[in-house]
C-alpha cells in the first residue's frame, strides 16, 4: 500500500485549518440582522431582490443603480432572497463562504506560484482574519467585495494555469473569470495590472528576473503586454460603465481640488498601511477632513516615498517587496480619492484585496529574517491570537445599526454621520426629544450634511411641524439636490399640506433619479387620484405593481380607485392581494370589509369588521357597515348595537337611522320590532336624503306597515318605485301592503 505524500496530508490540514478557523470566527454573524445602512436599497427595501432570480430581475440587475454597475452582486442578493426570504443570517452565511472560499484559493495560488507552502498560509490567513476585512464580509451590503474577491482569486488561478501551459481555451477560460470579476465590484479593474506584477514575480515570466522553469519565461514585455491588452480592454469598459453610474456621486474638482484631492491621497495610503499594523478605533463611517495638518501631509509623503524607494532598490534582490507594493498602491487606486465618490474620507472595506500587497512582502521578510524556527512559529501563533481577539470583538460590533455607529461615535472625532444615524434609531423608537438633541449635535458639527437635514424633516413631520419638516428636507436638497428619499418624503410632507402640485412635482424628480421607484409610482398616483385624475392614477399604480408586485400599500390603493369606478370585482381582488401581503393591516381590512358589503359577502366582511371596528372607532360609517353585515349574518342585537354606536357619533347619519329602522320593522322576532321608532327614524333617514333614495323610502313603507299605517306604507312604496321600477322586493312588498300584512325579513 502506497503511503500518502506528507506534503499533501500538510496541505490538507492547512486548508482545514483555513476553512475551519475562519468559519468559527465568523459564524456569530449568523445571528446579527441588517444594518440601516446601505442594507435597504440593497436588500431589505429593494423589491426587485426580494422577488429573487427572476428573468425581469436578471434584466434589472445589469442596468446602473445604487451609484454602481454590479449586475453579479445584484444576482447574489436576489439569490439569497430565493434561498433565505428576509433572513438575515442566510445572508450573512453567504458572504461568510464567500470569504472562506476566497481565502482557500489565495493560499492554492500563492503556494502553487510561489512553492512556499507555509509563508502562503501565512499570507492566507492574514486575509482572513485580519480586523480590516471585518466590513466587508459582515455588511451585507458589502456582498460585491467578496464576490469580486473570489472571482479575483478565481482568475488568478486560471492565469497560472495558463502561464504554465499556453493554450487559447485556458486564456479565454482566464478572460472569462476576469468578466465575472468586474461584474461583481468594478474596483477590480487593476487586476490586469497585477498580472503584469505577478508575471515579474513570483511566475518569472520576464527577461528581468531569473527563473527554473523555461516554459514560464517570455522575453519580452511587448509580448505581455499584448497578452493583456483584452484584459485592459475589460478594464476600460469597467471603467466606462462605473463612471456613468456614480456620476452622481462624484464630487466635483470645485467641492475639492485637485491639490486636495492629491495631499489626501498621500493621507489615505498612509491611514491604510499602518492601519495593518494597528487596526484599532476601525469605524463604519469615517468623516472627510477637509483642513489636513501640514505635518500628516509631510508624514505621510515621507512614508511613501521611503516605502516606494526601498522597493525600487531591491527590485532584483527581494522583486516579491516592489511586487507587493505596487499591488497595494495599485489596487487602492479606483477608491483612494483621487476621483472621490461619497463623502467618506476612506473606508476598512477598501482594503479587502489591497492589503494582500502588504501580506505577501510581510510575511516573506519575516521569514527571512527571523532564523529560529521554533520564534517565527511563536511569532505566527501570537499574530494569529491577537487578529482572532480583535476581529472577533470588530465582528460584534456589527450585530446591529446601533451598536455599530454608536461605536462609530465613540472611536472617532464628531462623526456626524454616525450621531445622524443613532438619531434616527431613537426617532423610530418614539424618542424624539433625544433624537432632535441628536440631530442639531450632528448640525454643529457639520451644517451641511444632507442626511442630517433629511432626518430632521423626518422627526418635524412625525411631530406634526409641517413646515420645518418642509424647510429641513428643502435644505436636504439643497446640498444633495439628486436625492430620491427626499423628494418622496418632501412630497408626503406637501400632499398632508394640500400643496398638490408641489408634492407632484416631487415625486417626478424622484422617478428621474430613480425610475424604478415603486414608492414614488405609488405616492403620485395617490396624489393624482385624490384630484380626481383617475386614468393616470392607474397608470402609475399599475408601474409600481410592475415593478413590486409585492407593494401592499399600492394594491390597496388601486383597489379603492377601482371601487370608486364601480369595478367591484377588480377592486376586491386587489384590496384581497394588499391583505394577503399584509396581513395585518387594519386599513386594508376594513376597505375589503367594505367592497365584501357591496358584493354581499356577509359573512366574511363581518368577520373583518370585527378586527378594525371596536369601542374607539370615531368613524359613524365603520359601525353602520359592521351593523350591515351582523344583520345580514343573523346577529340582530350585535347589529343593533353597532347602529346605536354610529348614531351616538352622528345622531343623524342617514345609513345608521335607516339600517336600524329596517330591523324594527321587519326582524322576524317580535322583541327586536318597534314600529313607533322605526317610522321616527326612517322618516328622518329620508327626509336627511331629500326622499330620493329609494332603499330609505322602502325602508319608510315597512315602518309604517309595522305601525299598522298601511295606506301610508303604500303610498311610500309607491313613490320608491317610480324612483325604482324593476325592485323585485319593493313590489312583493306591494302587495303584502295590500294585503294588509306587514313585511317581514326570512
Amino acid at each position: 500500500m502506497q503511503e500518502r505524500d506528507p506534503q499533501s496530508r500538510t496541505n490538507t490540514l492547512i486548508y482545514a485549518g483555513l476553512a475551519l478557523i475562519t468559519l468559527a470566527l465568523y459564524l456569530p454573524a449568523l445571528s446579527h440582522g441588517f444594518v440601516e445602512y446601505d442594507d435597504q436599497q440593497y436588500v431589505t427595501d429593494n423589491p426587485r431582490v426580494q422577488s429573487g432570480l427572476t428573468w425581469a430581475g436578471f434584466v434589472w440587475a445589469f442596468g446602473f443603480h445604487a451609484g454602481n454597475w454590479h449586475p453579479l452582486a445584484w444576482l447574489s442578493h436576489m439569490l439569497d432572497c430565493q434561498l433565505f426570504a428576509a433572513r438575515a443570517g442566510g445572508h450573512h452565511l453567504t458572504s461568510i463562504l464567500l470569504h472562506t472560499g476566497t481565502t482557500l484559493l489565495l493560499f492554492a495560488v500563492l503556494k502553487r506560484m510561489t512553492g512556499f507552502v507555509w509563508r502562503s498560509a501565512a499570507v492566507a490567513a492574514l486575509f482572513a482574519w485580519h480586523p480590516l476585512h471585518v466590513e466587508s464580509v459582515a455588511w451585507v451590503a458589502e456582498r460585491k467585495d467578496v464576490l469580486c474577491a473570489f472571482f479575483w482569486m478565481l482568475t488568478l488561478w486560471c492565469y497560472l494555469r495558463y502561464a504554465e501551459k499556453n493554450s487559447a481555451a485556458r486564456y479565454l477560460v482566464t478572460l472569462g473569470a476576469f468578466a465575472l470579476c468586474l461584474m461583481a465590484k468594478p474596483m477590480a479593474v487593476t487586476l490586469p495590472f497585477v498580472l503584469l506584477l505577478l508575471d515579474y514575480w513570483p511566475l518569472r515570466r520576464t527577461p528581468f528576473t531569473p527563473t527554473k522553469d523555461s516554459k514560464l519565461k517570455i522575453k519580452n514585455w511587448p509580448a505581455l503586454l499584448v497578452e493583456k491588452l483584452p484584459f485592459l480592454a475589460l478594464s476600460a469598459a469597467g471603467c466606462l460603465l462605473t463612471l456613468r453610474a456614480q456620476q452622481i456621486a462624484i464630487v466635483s474638482t470645485a467641492g475639492l481640488t485637485l491639490p486636495h484631492r492629491i495631499t489626501h491621497t498621500l493621507v489615505a495610503y498612509n491611514h491604510y498601511f499602518w492601519a495593518m499594523f494597528f487596526p484599532a478605533n476601525l469605524a463604519v463611517y469615517y468623516p472627510y477632513v477637509l483642513d489636513l495638518d501640514s505635518g500628516t501631509i509631510l508624514f505621510a509623503a515621507l512614508v511613501l516615498v521611503l516605502i516606494t524607494v526601498l522597493a525600487v532598490a531591491q527590485w532584483r534582490q527581494r522583486p516579491f517587496f516592489i511586487v507587493g507594493w505596487l499591488w497595494f498602491l495599485g489596487t487602492l487606486i479606483p477608491v483612494i480619492g483621487l476621483v472621490q465618490v461619497g463623502d467618506q474620507a476612506w473606508a476598512d472595506r477598501y482594503t479587502y484585496l489591497p492589503l494582500i500587497g502588504l501580506f505577501v512582502p510581510l510575511v516573506w521578510f519575516a521569514a527571512a529574517a527571523i532564523k529560529n524556527k521554533k520564534n517565527l512559529q511563536a511569532l505566527a501563533v501570537l499574530v494569529a491570537l491577537a487578529m482572532l481577539i480583535t476581529t472577533s470583538l470588530q465582528l460584534s460590533y456589527w450585530k446591529n445599526t446601533w451598536t455599530l455607529f454608536d461605536h462609530a461615535d465613540k472611536v472617532t472625532h464628531e462623526n456626524y454621520m454616525a450621531v445622524t444615524v443613532l438619531a434616527s434609531q431613537l426617532a423610530q423608537q418614539g424618542k424624539l426629544e433625544e433624537a432632535m438633541a441628536l440631530y442639531h449635535k450632528a448640525l454643529d458639527y457639520k451644517p451641511t450634511f444632507p442626511e442630517t437635514h433629511f432626518f430632521l424633516g423626518n422627526a418635524f413631520d412625525q411631530l406634526g411641524q409641517l413646515d420645518d419638516a418642509v424647510a429641513e428636507y428643502k435644505k436636504a436638497l439643497w446640498f444633495k439636490p439628486m436625492q430620491e428619499q427626499t423628494h418622496i418624503f418632501l412630497g408626503i410632507v406637501l400632499g398632508k399640506q394640500k400643496k398638490y402640485d408641489e408634492a407632484i412635482t416631487n415625486y417626478q424628480a424622484a422617478l428621474v433619479i430613480d425610475p424604478d421607484s415603486a414608492v414614488s409610482h405609488n405616492n403620485l398616483a395617490r396624489i393624482y387620484h385624490t384630484q380626481g385624475r383617475f386614468a393616470e392614477a392607474v397608470e402609475h399604480y399599475d408601474a409600481a405593481l410592475k415593478i413590486n408586485p409585492r407593494l401592499a400599500l399600492a394594491h390597496n390603493n388601486l383597489g379603492i380607485l377601482l371601487l370608486q369606478q364601480d369595478h367591484l370585482a377588480d377592486g376586491t381582488a386587489q384590496l384581497r392581494e394588499a391583505l394577503r401581503l399584509n396581513s395585518t393591516n387594519a386599513e386594508t381590512m376594513f376597505n375589503l370589509a367594505l367592497a365584501l358589503n357591496q358584493s354581499q359577502q356577509w359573512s366574511e366582511s363581518a368577520g373583518l369588521f370585527a378586527k378594525t371596528v371596536g369601542p374607539g372607532t370615531t368613524d359613524p360609517k365603520a359601525h353602520a357597515e359592521y351593523a350591515a353585515a351582523l344583520a345580514h349574518t343573523q346577529k340582530t342585537r350585535d347589529a343593533m348595537a353597532q347602529y346605536a354606536a354610529a348614531l351616538l357619533l352622528q345622531p343623524d347619519y342617514p345609513d345608521a337611522l335607516d339600517g336600524l329602522a329596517w330591523i324594527l320593522s321587519t326582524d322576524p322576532h317580535p322583541d327586536f320590532r318597534n314600529g313607533t321608532e322605526a317610522v321616527k327614524m326612517a322618516d328622518r333617514a329620508c327626509e336627511l336624503t331629500g326622499k330620493k333614495d329609494a332603499a330609505k323610502l322602502k325602508t319608510l313603507a315597512a315602518a309604517y306597515a309595522e305601525a299598522g299605517r298601511f295606506t301610508d306604507a303604500i303610498e311610500t312604496l309607491h313613490t320608491m318605485l317610480a324612483i325604482a321600477p324593476n325592485s323585485t322586493e319593493g313590489q312583493a312588498m306591494l302587495k303584502q301592503f295590500q294585503a294588509t300584512q306587514p313585511w317581514r325579513v326570512q
